[in-house]
């Protein structure tokens, strides 16, 4: 259970990174967001091969914040202005996107779906997978808008859409035992 926990942890430090460093820059200024991009994105990919390499599976929430990340790096390193241009028009509600690819991808691509759960039952993983989907889009457009209110495009969303994860994962095992 604690292993678990620190990995958790581990999974949110590219997270982190980018949100403190963002924090001290002049926001205002798009070079500036430039550092918080590459120096997260870096933890990113190192946390996600590290992951990948052990077997470990990847909270799906985080695997899209992570790809967000990395896209941003690298529209900066190769000089893509229209995508870093795209992400600072959507702000927060870029992030949220991403989750929603990526959980597409991992509920058509994955057996444990986009609720990110081992089971024999797949019909379940779908439905939960789904639940967890339509939070994840509820969250896009109540970010999208709702933009410059951190409250409500920032905050609210995220931490709906963790706390739905957590819930829909706890019930889906808990259905899952016997």
């Amino acid at each position: 259970m604690k292993t678990a926990l620190i990995l958790r942890f581990i999974e949110a430090i590219p997270l982190s990174i980018f949100l403190v460093y963002a924090a001290s820059i002049d926001q205002s200024l798009s070079q500036n967001w430039q550092g918080p991009y590459v120096v997260s994105s870096v933890a990113a990919l190192f946390i996600t091969l590290f992951f990948l390499f052990n077997k470990i599976l990847l909270n799906r929430l985080f695997i899209g914040i992570h790809i967000y990340l990395i896209t941003g790096s690298l529209g900066f390193l190769t000089n893509q202005v229209w995508l870093n241009q795209l992400y600072e028009k959507m702000e927060a509600s870029a992030m949220l996107a991403w989750i929603i690819i990526a959980g597409t991808g991992s509920l058509l691509l994955s057996s444990a779906g986009f609720i990110g759960v081992v089971s024999q039952d797949r019909k379940k993983v779908v439905l939960f997978s789904l639940y967890l989907l339509l939070v994840a889009q509820i969250a896009f457009f109540l970010s999208f808008y709702l933009q410059g209110q951190k409250l409500y495009s920032e905050y609210i969303p995220f931490l709906t859409l963790f706390a739905a994860q957590s819930l829909l994962k706890s019930q889906m095992t808990k259905t899952t035992q016997f």
